[in-house]
C-alpha cells in the first residue's frame, strides 16, 4: 500500500508540473501559427503602444539615474582636485615664503660685506637674537660672542651706520648698548660745516648732539657722521671716524647761550635691525 501511494503521488507531481508545460507550448504553437493574422498583429500594436510609454519612462530614470551617479562621481573628482590643488598652493607658499627670505638674507650679507670692506679692522657678522619690543631698553642681544672674537666695547654696525657697542660678552652672545640709550656719548661732526659736538641718546628714538659752538653753521637736513675723536680722559675713541649717526629735524640754542643743541634722527632703524657687523676694535 506503501508503494502504491508513492506512485500515485509521483504521477500527480509528474501531472502538476507537466500541465502547464502542455498549456505553455501549445500557446506558444497557437500564436506561432497565427502571427501573422489581423488579430494577433493588432493585439501586438495594442501591446507596443502601451509599452511605450512604459519605456519611456524607465529610460528616462535609467537616465536621471545614471547623470545623478556621474554627478556625485564628478563632484567627489573635484572635492578631491580642489584638496589636491590647495595643497599644491600651501606647499608653492610656503616655498615662496622659503626663498624670498633666503633673497632677503643673501641681500644684506652682500650689503653688510660691502660695509666690512671699508673698515680698517675685522669684522664678524651676528644676527639679532632679541630685543626690547617697547624700545624702553636701547639695548639688543646678538648671536655671537668670546667664542667669535667679539669683545667688550667692540663698536656695532649695520648698512644703514652706527647701531652702538658691545657692553657685555658671553662665550655665544654679546649685549649691545644702542647709540640712542642716554649712557652713550659719541663724538661728532656735522658733514658740511665740520661742526663738532657730543652725540648722546635720550628718550625716545632720538639722538641729541651737544656742545655745538653757536658760531657753527648747523642746520636742519645736515648729516651727522661719527668725528673718530676721544671723549675726556680716553685714549681713543670706540667709534671710527665716518660712521653715519642721523640727520639734523631741529636745532635750539643751547642752555647758556654759548652752545647750540641738534635733535638728530637716527640713520639706523634700530627697531627692525636683523644681523649687524661686530667691528673688532679692541684688537
Amino acid at each position: 500500500m506503501a508503494t502504491f501511494g508513492r506512485a500515485r503521488r509521483a504521477q500527480s507531481g509528474s501531472n502538476a508540473f507537466g500541465r502547464p508545460f502542455v498549456a505553455l507550448l501549445a500557446l506558444s504553437l497557437a500564436l506561432l501559427l497565427l502571427r501573422d493574422t489581423a488579430v494577433i498583429r493588432n493585439a501586438a500594436t495594442h501591446a507596443t503602444e502601451l509599452l511605450v510609454p512604459v519605456e519611456r519612462v524607465l529610460g528616462q530614470v535609467g537616465t536621471s539615474a545614471g547623470r545623478f551617479w556621474q554627478a556625485i562621481a564628478e563632484i567627489e573628482r573635484l572635492r578631491s582636485d580642489n584638496d589636491a590643488l590647495r595643497a599644491q598652493n600651501d606647499r608653492l607658499t610656503l616655498e615662496n615664503v622659503k626663498l624670498r627670505e633666503q633673497a632677503f638674507a643673501a641681500q644684506q650679507a652682500a650689503q653688510l660685506a660691502a660695509v666690512a670692506e671699508t673698515l680698517p679692522y675685522k669684522t664678524v657678522s651676528a644676527p639679532v637674537i632679541a630685543r626690547d619690543p617697547s624700545g624702553v631698553l636701547h639695548t639688543i642681544l646678538l648671536g655671537a660672542g668670546t667664542a667669535d672674537g667679539v669683545l667688550v666695547d667692540d663698536i656695532v654696525v649695520s648698512q644703514q651706520g652706527a647701531v652702538g657697542r658691545v657692553s657685555e660678552v658671553g662665550a655665544t652672545y654679546s649685549k649691545v648698548l644702542l647709540v640712542t640709550d642716554s649712557g652713550s656719548a659719541v663724538s661728532a661732526l656735522v658733514q658740511g660745516s665740520r661742526a663738532a659736538g657730543i652725540v648722546r641718546g635720550q628718550f625716545g628714538d632720538t639722538l641729541v648732539m651737544d656742545w655745538i659752538l653757536q658760531t657753527e653753521d648747523v642746520k636742519i637736513g645736515d648729516v651727522v657722521i661719527t668725528s673718530g675723536f676721544a671723549i675726556g680722559n680716553e685714549l681713543r675713541s670706540f667709534f671710527p671716524r665716518g660712521l653715519l649717526l642721523g640727520r639734523v629735524v631741529e636745532v635750539a640754542k643751547g642752555e647758556n647761550g654759548t652752545f647750540q643743541r641738534a635733535i638728530l634722527v637716527p640713520a639706523v632703524d634700530l627697531r627692525h635691525l636683523e644681523n649687524v657687523l661686530v667691528v673688532r676694535t679692541q684688537q
